[in-house]
This record gives C-alpha cells, sequence and structure tokens, in this order.
C-alpha cells in the first residue's frame, strides 16, 4: 500500500511538471523575429480597419508588392558594401513615395485613420522600447 501512494504521488508530480514544459502554437522563442507580412495580409488588415473597396484592395496589394520588391533590392545593395548615409537617403525617398501614392489609392477620410493608427502603433513602439531600457 505504502508503495502504491509514493507512486501515484510520483505519477501526479511528473505529470504536472510534464504538462508545465510544453508550449503552444502561439507561443515563439524570444530572440525569434515574426515573419513580416504578405502584401495580401497587409491588404486584408487595411481593408477591414479602413473600409476598402474592392479595387482600393486591389491597388494596394500592387502597391505593397513593389514596395517590398524595392526594399529587398535596397537592403541587398546595402548588405554588399552600399554606402548608409545615401542608402538612408534612398529609403526616406521611398517612404515619402509610397506615402504619396497611397494618399491616392485611399479616399482622405481612410488616409487620416490610417495616418492616426501609424502614429498610434509608433507611439507603443517608443513605451515598449522606454519599459525595455527601465528593465536593465
Amino acid at each position: 500500500m505504502k508503495k502504491l501512494l509514493i507512486l501515484l504521488a510520483a505519477v501526479a508530480l511528473t505529470a504536472g511538471t510534464v504538462s508545465a514544459q510544453t508550449t503552444t502554437p502561439a507561443q515563439r522563442p524570444a530572440n525569434s523575429r515574426l515573419e513580416p507580412a504578405t502584401p495580401e495580409q497587409q491588404a486584408d488588415r487595411l481593408t477591414k480597419q479602413l473600409g476598402l473597396s474592392a479595387d482600393q484592395r486591389t491597388r494596394l496589394v500592387a502597391l505593397e508588392q513593389a514596395r517590398r520588391d524595392e526594399m529587398k533590392t535596397m537592403r541587398d545593395q546595402l548588405q554588399t558594401g552600399g554606402d548608409r548615409t545615401a542608402m538612408r537617403q534612398t529609403m526616406q525617398t521611398a517612404r515619402t513615395k509610397y506615402d504619396t501614392q497611397l494618399k491616392d489609392i485611399l479616399t482622405a477620410d481612410q488616409y487620416t485613420r490610417y495616418s492616426q493608427q501609424r502614429e498610434e502603433r509608433a507611439g507603443n513602439r517608443g513605451s515598449r522600447k522606454m519599459k525595455m531600457k527601465t528593465k536593465n
């Protein structure tokens, strides 16, 4: 009887430890990076947030794909020894060009909401950085 109780206690403790070590698919290692959203996923997100029409969504997917290709080319140039200062200026120009093209796709109200959401996200990134600095 004593052996049976000890065995049951050992099984109960082991089961608790084993279940505590399982991970869910939503969890990821702290050092891994999130995969960037595809142009379609970004268009879906903005369609939901801003109420885009089918034509706007199609144009946005094309714009996002062109932007992605352009940024990839710039990153490749930078990795092969490009000038960082010149690359920064080129990326700022590309960002301005993207903004102008996005204004052409969205209505004035949609662009205003998009700008507000972008500023909120930027503010949230800043607060996360401050939290990380205060932790150290």
